[in-house]
């Protein structure tokens, strides 16, 4: 009680002492949470590039040349998929096909694409408008697995197909040597049976540009079901779902199987290269990461820099109270209830401050609650050490030389 009692008669005797003490406190501290503002601003910088700035990628062959028409291996694409890092991801299966009855060892020649998808964004040649159907019936038979189709326009004039008919082909897959180089030979997958729900009108006038027949990549995986035909897709292209994870991406795509480009590598038609699009957000992420890990390498600093302030300011306030606390000390006062009596009212002016301070701060930064807590704290223990430190030095007086001198 006596303690308290002496905390409150100090800090009354010497106001203009205290104010300058709260002052101290408030403004280290409201510099203390300007300084984690800064950092948590570019902590929150970086999460948002993320999603403002979206990494992109596709497989393409070794030499970087080609992202479609692809021998991509099911099994490594199904691995990236359930890494969890990927999202959006589009793709294709391409097939050939061909009208029964018209289809010969001797006239392979005559075979047109027949193409599965889950997204016309991986076709160049056409756009989603230019796409008629008919009724019940839009771009989201893509998401499927029915067995409906649309038809290039032109193929539709050449084999006098209405919309709403049942087009009937011979599948086929082209066989690939160990290099992925198509060779002249198909195996065939079976006879296929869709319905034309509409037809399309292609940008190309190329025969061999744009596919003849689209349908779900899901309902051309299903026609391979039941054979010893082995599938691939033609194409693959995808997002990072958390573009700040882009490195983690590449260690487990490298796990994986998937290799970088290689120019120097010789063409090949098998997909089990990455394209990576990425240098926009590594460039803003870079300089983010730069900035940030500037600010956090000065805290050690800032806190030993605030301990010095600590014991500065306690050592000068103190020091001209030298006087005072050698008549407490002759009056019968230990050294060790001195120290407290000081330490105790050092800190309660120090928190009074810091409080003032983090209040004042509201109204310039938005901080969590949990980071101006943590500052409060870590401010009060560095400055309550230097200022322990200084209380330390100033209490290795003599009382009787300091009572003898004159003022």
């Amino acid at each position: 009680m006596f303690v308290f009692h002496a905390i409150q008669k100090n800090i009354s005797r010497h106001r203009k002492k205290s104010f300058l003490s709260v002052l101290i406190s408030c403004m280290i501290v409201l510099f203390l949470l300007l300084y984690m503002g800064n950092i948590e601003k570019n902590q929150a910088q970086l999460l948002r590039l993320g999603r403002t700035i979206p990494v992109t990628g596709s497989i393409c062959n070794i030499d970087g040349s080609q992202d479609v028409g692809l021998q991509i291996d099911f099994g490594m694409l199904k691995k990236m998929r359930n890494t969890g890092l990927v999202k959006d991801e589009v793709t294709a299966t391409e097939i050939w096909a061909g009208i029964p009855g018209t289809v010969s060892k001797s006239a392979m020649g005559i075979l047109f694409r027949f193409e599965g998808t889950n997204s016309f964004s991986i076709f160049s040649s056409f756009a989603p408008e230019d796409v008629s159907y008919i009724d019940n019936y839009d771009e989201s038979f893509l998401k499927g697995s029915e067995a409906v189709c649309i038809v290039r326009d032109r193929f539709m004039r050449e084999q006098n197909i209405k919309l709403g008919d049942e087009l009937e082909v011979e599948a086929y897959a082209p066989k690939y040597d160990d290099e992925g180089q198509t060779i002249d030979d198909f195996e065939k997958i079976g006879l296929v049976k869709m319905k034309v729900i509409g037809s399309y009108k292609s940008k190309t006038q190329r025969r061999n540009e744009a596919p003849y027949i689209i349908s779900s990549d899901k309902f051309v995986e299903s026609i391979y079901e039941g054979t010893n035909v082995k599938s691939y897709a033609s194409a693959a292209r995808f997002a990072l779902r958390d573009s700040l994870k882009i490195n983690e991406f590449k260690d487990e795509m490298e796990k994986i199987g998937f290799l970088p480009t290689n120019m120097r590598s010789g063409f090949s038609r098998v997909g089990k290269a990455l394209t990576i699009n990425d240098e926009t957000f590594i460039m803003s992420a870079t300089q983010l990461t730069e900035s940030l890990n500037m600010l956090k390498s000065f805290a050690p600093l800032i806190f030993i820099i605030v301990a010095a302030i600590g014991f500065i300011s306690s050592y000068l306030l103190m020091q001209s109270r030298q006087h005072e606390f050698a008549i407490m000390r002759s009056l019968g006062t230990g050294k060790g209830k001195c120290f407290r009596i000081i330490f105790l009212e050092s800190m309660i002016l120090a928190l009074l401050g810091s409080i003032i301070g983090a209040f004042v701060s509201g109204f310039i930064v938005n901080l969590m609650f949990k980071t101006t807590v943590t500052v409060l704290a870590v401010f009060l223990i560095f400055y309550m050490m230097g200022t322990a430190i200084a209380l330390l030095l100033l209490n290795r007086f003599s009382v009787m030389a300091v009572l003898s001198k004159t003022d």
